[in-house]
């Protein structure tokens, strides 16, 4: 015959260790609702340890040995604690589910019925400690066995009271959840409570147990789901906005696809107008805020079955019915969002957009090609230095089909090492010696050299910008190690990187191996990052110019002047260099001509060489040096130069320049 007494006990033991081993994965899962799972590993421990503890309740009886009692009477009383302590447990729970987050203050949703569990709670606890000592729950004999005391029946009604309440907290948000999480939080409170009950009436076997190992199982596998779920989910949603990010956006579209006619609809891809200026003027964390804010303002004026999400820093899409259109794109023009800033303060900014339009014409067509149309009709519209919404035609699809011709053209310049570097000779003006040069990428592709200003934007648009700057670094460092073998001197050459490399928080390592590999010394490699870029923040920037020092290259700011954070770069960040932008140097108005003094005069009061780039006129070359800015590059001494004549540059440093031609 079955011992169910031995069956009973191996119960109890195994599910007492699934639990521990339920705490254990959950508490090192990742997982986005941190709350959630902390829930989840306290209810998993407490489960674990009633179970444990019944499981001895059921062992010791009959052994009579000091310890045997002692361990007997702990465990007795730790399973009633447990009892009382599990509505504490699954109410914090139930809130973070339901509500977000758990706490008794005025505003918490449910806060007398949660006070009132938690009483309860409390009550049960005291009641079960003087129960103890008072044997008013049970008793345990002389010989070791358990018997229920006289007020038993009180120890099951303060929990069941306390579970009946959780249950209707439940029932009245169960909208708050989804129906298989709703239906995995009834199985918490139902199973316990219904053993509970068949523990009363029909006394000798664990049904309390079997509640509870049954909630827990559901639970451990409720929890996996869910997380897997919440995973997929993040991997589609953007965090800052809760939007749809790109993939999400596919997504969308994909399923779509079966249940509207996509004709019916037309693509927006849009970016705000003027949201750097909003960081600058409220700071980055107040920036996160507002454009938080505008997705949920933007996204509340759509239809259910029209769609808004979030591509890329401050670029969104939006895909609505097309006799919706005018008014998605009067939103556009300007749409007021409130929202808090650093100190506390309730605040409106009006935020306006840029827009291109795609008006979808077939049913089938792939996600990636709605969204692509869209975005190009955007970047036709910036071409042109437009406000205006610019849509997609024909013309415009023409024009994606050559850039998509053009992508494939520079995959295989890049595979095929058609990109070559090219030194613009930097010159001592007071001894017209060469200094050092910077070096340029150019392009030569079916015997044409092609300007960077043909490449650089493309390539900018794409990310191959950084596959570029990884590549020319390379190249000028195997250009150096060549010259250096035939035994003349090298001057620093400054090599451009895109700040789009800053994504990257390995790149002033990627940069030192390169640059060791090809065994030339740090000092004749200078890193050059330009200003005019914000898609970065300037603490990101700093962290890069830091590891470069600290790896001991030098850095050096170009385009200095053009961008808008002028001011801020040169405080923030230890540039060793400063170039001067080429338009404070072309224009001879004094006003222009007295900011380039005081450029210059900061620069040398805190430390920064200088360096003046576009320099054609010998008039210019006077007027710099009499600033004091000597170090010159620009059509004046030298254009960018071949490997070639670089290297004979490189054996006659001297220009027979003056300063009158």
């Amino acid at each position: 015959m079955v011992d169910f007494f031995a069956v009973q006990v191996a119960f109890l033991l195994f599910e007492s260790i699934f639990c521990f081993i339920s705490a254990i994965v959950s508490a090192v899962k990742n997982s986005r609702d941190k709350k959630a799972k902390h829930a989840v590993v306290f209810l998993n421990v407490l489960a674990g340890l009633m179970l444990l503890f019944d499981y001895l309740t059921y062992v010791l009886p009959g052994r009579v040995t000091p310890f045997s009692k002692f361990v007997m009477n702990l465990s007795t009383l730790s399973v009633f604690l447990i009892c009382d302590l599990f509505l504490v447990a699954i109410i914090i729970y139930v809130s973070i589910v339901l509500f977000g987050h758990f706490d008794l203050r005025r505003e918490q949703r449910c806060r007398f019925r949660f006070l009132t569990c938690c009483m309860l709670s409390v009550v049960g606890m005291v009641m079960v400690v003087i129960s103890h000592f008072s044997e008013l729950y049970y008793i345990i004999d002389e010989d070791n066995f358990y018997y229920r005391g006289d007020l038993f029946p009180l120890s099951v009604l303060i929990p069941v009271t306390g579970m009946a309440i959780i249950l209707s907290i439940l029932m009245q948000y169960r909208h708050k959840t989804t129906r298989s999480r709703f239906l995995a939080l009834l199985s918490y409170i139902v199973f316990p409570l219904v053993g509970f009950l068949f523990q009363y009436f029909f006394y000798g076997f664990a049904y309390m147990d079997i509640g509870v190992a049954v909630s827990v199982h559901i639970m451990f596998i409720e929890n996996i789901i869910y997380q897997n779920r919440q995973i997929q989910i993040a991997e589609r949603t953007d965090i800052r906005t809760g939007l749809a990010n790109e993939h999400g956006c596919m997504e969308w579209i994909r399923t779509r696809r079966n249940d509207v006619d996509l004709k019916d609809y037309a693509a927006v891809y849009f970016d705000l107008t003027k949201y750097t200026l909003i960081n600058r003027k409220y700071g980055v964390e107040s920036g996160n805020r507002i454009l938080s804010a505008y997705a949920s303002a933007f996204a509340a004026e759509l239809e259910p079955d029209e769609f808004m999400g979030r591509q890329t820093g401050d670029q969104f899409i939006i895909i609505v019915r097309k006799e919706n259109l005018p008014k998605s794109l009067e939103l556009l023009k300007g749409l007021p969002v409130k929202f808090t800033d650093d100190t506390g303060k309730e605040l409106t900014e009006n935020i306006s957009a840029q827009a291109g339009v795609y008006e979808i014409a077939s049913s089938d067509i792939k996600g990636e090609e709605i969204v692509t149309y869209a975005r190009t009709a955007l970047d036709h519209s910036k071409s042109l230095g437009s406000r205006e919404v610019v849509y997609m035609t024909k013309e415009l699809m023409d024009k994606l089909e050559e850039r998509k011709r053009f992508d494939l053209d520079i995959r295989y310049a890049l595979e095929h090492e058609e990109f070559v570097p090219f030194y613009q000779p930097k010159v001592n003006s007071k001894t017209n010696m060469l200094c050092g040069a910077e070096a340029l990428a150019r392009w030569i592709h079916k015997d044409q050299i092609i300007d960077p200003g043909d490449f650089v934007p493309f390539m900018e648009r794409n990310e191959s910008i950084c596959e570029l700057d990884m590549y020319m670094l390379k190249k000028i460092c195997s250009d150096i190690a060549q010259w250096k073998k035939e035994g003349i001197d090298i001057l620093p050459i400054s090599v451009n990187f895109s700040r789009r490399n800053l994504a990257d928080p390995d790149l002033a390592r990627k940069i030192d191996k390169i640059v060791k590999d090809s065994g030339i010394s740090k000092e004749l490699i200078e890193i050059e990052i330009t200003e005019t870029v914000d898609e970065f923040p300037l603490s990101t920037l700093k962290e890069f110019v830091d590891s470069l020092h600290d790896l001991g290259y030098s850095a050096s700011i170009d385009d200095f002047g053009c961008g808008n954070s002028s001011m801020s770069v040169l405080r923030e960040i230890n540039f060793d260099t400063m170039k001067i932008d080429k338009g404070f140097i072309d224009r001879d108005h004094s006003k222009d001509l007295t900011i380039l003094n005081h450029i210059i005069k900061l620069a040398t009061d805190i430390g920064l060489k200088i360096v003046a780039e576009g320099v054609e006129q010998p008039a210019q070359v006077s007027t710099l040096k009499n600033f004091g800015a000597n170090v010159i590059q620009g059509y004046y001494y030298d254009r960018p130069l071949p490997k070639e004549k670089m290297f004979e540059r490189l054996k006659n440093p001297k220009y027979d320049k003056g300063e009158e031609e």
